[in-house]
């Protein structure tokens, strides 16, 4: 055993692997990126203890020796191996009795391996006060557009040009709308996104711009943290547009229902508009959907929904510093990242014109 950590050093380890010891339904709630989940209880297991943990605590323990015996030497195999090629680091909530047991055993057996102190805990309040203090001050180009034109395909495209890009959206696990979540089965904590989303930040601390898509403060069940939200309300906005026909199409191959469960969720998505949309309307987009008339459906949706909603992601609502026509992404891509390129390229030269000496006539040497 190698012994307790704290955080801090644990994150500057080399080749660190992140071992969390809590049951699986702890570990969906919030986790430390890329570490693996090896529960000691499971979810059930766990839910007995604590209850026999508030009548007799020398019970509990008891009760949990007896759930965890037969799991020990498959929980040992698996770390022993993991510890061949990776520095491991064990956690569980608070770096309290689960951690610390299987701590001691693995000393006892001359594993090497860390113990995370005060836990899981310690990383959220971490991740909580990093985010906290951060701010943007390097450019930031925002990407925006009513629903359908592109902008997460354009996203993508850029990132694979080299741009240096934060996709929310692939962080949130949802697309940010009505049907943010059809087609997406993963699941994604607040706690997660706030690890996740300053994880990239660091990863791109040293890049000279960030490139990001237009969202709300709110993405799904999913909340932007402050100083993102106040970034991208001063950022440099770029505008992405699409007939209705070509948005349509886009939004088909998107969410078109591929099983009776997706045509159903689509339902319960229209009906819980229907207070803005009102009973009529929300009746006739009921109607496309029984009919398999999607392409209708996604052309009706964004006239009387999308469009009014994201009123401001049209030309003349609000001032944008590029328009660009997305019906063909790559094209899209490539006029924006000469944009970048451009704006980046006069913006250097008026920091060295800025730094300039002069001479005494106040001329440039």
């Amino acid at each position: 055993m190698l012994g307790d950590i704290s955080l801090q050093k644990a994150l500057g380890l080399q080749q660190a692997l992140f071992i969390d010891v809590r049951s699986p339904l702890e570990y969906t709630r919030g986790s430390i990126p890329g570490s693996v989940n090896i529960p000691l209880f499971d979810d059930r297991e766990r839910e007995m203890i604590g209850l026999a943990y508030k009548e007799n605590q020398q019970r509990a323990r008891l009760k949990g020796l007896a759930f965890l015996s037969p799991k020990l030497p498959r929980i040992i195999e698996t770390i022993d191996n993991l510890s061949r090629s990776n520095t491991i680091v064990i956690y569980c909530w608070r770096g309290g009795m689960r951690s610390r047991s299987l701590s001691m055993l693995l000393e006892m057996l001359k594993i090497p391996a860390y113990r995370l102190q005060k836990g899981y805990r310690s990383y959220r309040r971490y991740i909580l006060d990093q985010l906290e203090s951060l701010e943007i001050s390097k450019p930031l180009f925002v990407l925006n557009g009513l629903t359908g034109v592109g902008k997460s395909e354009v996203l993508r495209l850029l990132s694979q040009m080299g741009c240096p890009t934060v996709d929310l959206e692939a962080l949130a696990c949802h697309r940010g709308s009505l049907f943010g979540h059809l087609g997406i089965k993963e699941w994604r904590s607040q706690k997660d996104f706030d690890a996740l989303l300053w994880k990239r930040i660091t990863e791109l601390q040293d890049c000279h711009y960030l490139v990001i898509e237009g969202e709300g403060k709110r993405i799904g069940s999913i909340y932007q943290p402050d100083f993102l939200y106040r970034a991208i309300g001063r950022g440099i906005h770029i505008l992405l547009t699409a007939p209705l026909e070509s948005r349509a199409d886009r939004l088909l191959r998107e969410y078109t229902p591929a099983s009776e469960g997706d045509r159903k969720e689509i339902e319960e998505a229209l009906l819980s508009i229907k207070k803005y949309l009102g009973t009529a309307a929300v009746d006739h987009l009921l109607t496309f959907l029984k009919e398999g008339s999607y392409k209708e459906l996604a052309c009706k949706l964004c006239e009387l929904y999308y469009d009014r909603l994201y009123s401001d992601s049209k030309p003349g609502k609000v001032h944008f510093d590029l328009v660009v026509d997305s019906s063909i992404p790559q094209k899209a891509a490539l006029e924006i990242k000469s944009f970048i390129d451009n704006f980046m390229i006069i913006r250097k030269e008026n920091e060295n014109e800025y730094l300039r000496p002069r001479s005494r006539t106040g001329q440039s040497d």
